[in-house]
């Protein structure tokens, strides 16, 4: 009797353990998010807290196969990325993939604007744009959510809107074209970085992570579990052999 009340309070531990590094993790944020940086995409998916795990941080000398390699079938994420412009101006931005990436050389579109859930992200100075919803002679704008090929890193959008190269450092660029800070006007031809008007490939990427991302439970989701597995443990306490009465 003793050993099962002894493993149930060791996994009474083991639970309420685990949702306080699950909390702490939510907390603290990963390396490229600061607390304040997690809050503001929260804010932006609207979902509430997330938990959200590295799959993939950029290594020295990695390429685009080692990107698809980590995040290929992961579900949905957040891309998280340094920036560089040609004038040295450096800014932390991204975007949302509501699906897996994949290898497959083609376009993910979303017909209906109901599907339309993706966005990029400019956390240095706050900026969002969201996939373009349909509208009278621009359909399919907004329809082009990411771009999935062996040979890119995370790429969003038909302009590109956001492009990474195959060896996720030189040459990238952003022409905003699917995603706009008003998705019922295009912005067409600028910069997530700096709103400049696009001329030639001149981004430079730094770190790059990807995130998956999941809901973390609320409190109360805790104390139910825990006051369950307490009421669990009382009631075998109680159902002692006769022979030990």
């Amino acid at each position: 009797m003793q050993n099962k009340f002894r493993t149930a309070s060791v996994f009474l531990l083991a639970v309420a353990g685990a949702g306080f590094c699950l909390s702490a993790q939510a907390a603290s944020g990963p390396s490229l998010l600061s607390p304040a940086y997690q809050g503001q995409l929260e804010s932006w998916l609207g979902e509430g807290r997330l938990a959200l795990t590295n799959i993939y941080s950029k290594a020295a000398g990695d390429t685009s196969a080692d990107f698809h390699k980590a995040s290929d079938g992961k579900g949905r994420t957040f891309s998280v990325m340094e920036a560089t412009n040609a004038q040295g101006q450096t800014w932390l931005i991204g975007g949302y993939n509501p699906q897996s990436w994949n290898s497959s050389e083609n376009f993910h579109q979303t017909p209906g604007d109901a599907e339309r859930t993706g966005f990029l992200f400019n956390l240095t100075s706050g900026a969002l744009h969201r996939q373009m919803l349909s509208q009278e002679n621009s359909e399919s704008t907004g329809s082009y959510q990411t771009y999935n090929a062996a040979n890119t890193g995370p790429t969003f959008g038909l302009g590109h809107d956001l492009y990474v190269p195959e060896d996720l450092t030189h040459n990238g660029y952003s022409w905003l074209y699917s995603y706009s800070a008003d998705p019922m006007q295009p912005q067409q031809r600028l910069s997530l970085l700096d709103g400049s008007v696009y001329v030639t490939p001149d981004i430079t990427y730094g770190a790059i992570q990807i995130f998956t991302i999941s809901a973390v439970p609320e409190p109360a989701t805790y104390g139910l579990l825990l006051a369950g597995l307490g009421v669990l443990v009382v009631a075998r306490r109680g159902r002692r052999p006769a022979s030990l009465a």
